[in-house]
């Protein structure tokens, strides 16, 4: 192994790596999503359910 494949090799990983952050930001903007849907219909549901209270 030279020189030139351990930077090859430096790169794949940091690639790697990076392709992988992202890939998991994705998930947790997915997940942040969902979460504030719900809080919505959560927030929604109790204003419209104190609204038509006396």
């Amino acid at each position: 192994m030279d020189v030139q494949d351990v930077i090859e090799l430096i790169e794949y990983f940091r690639n790697l790596q990076n392709n992988e952050m992202k890939f998991e930001i994705e998930e947790l903007r997915g997940y942040i999503d969902i979460r504030f849907e719900e809080l919505y219909v959560e927030l929604t549901e109790y204003i419209d359910s104190n609204i038509s209270a006396p």
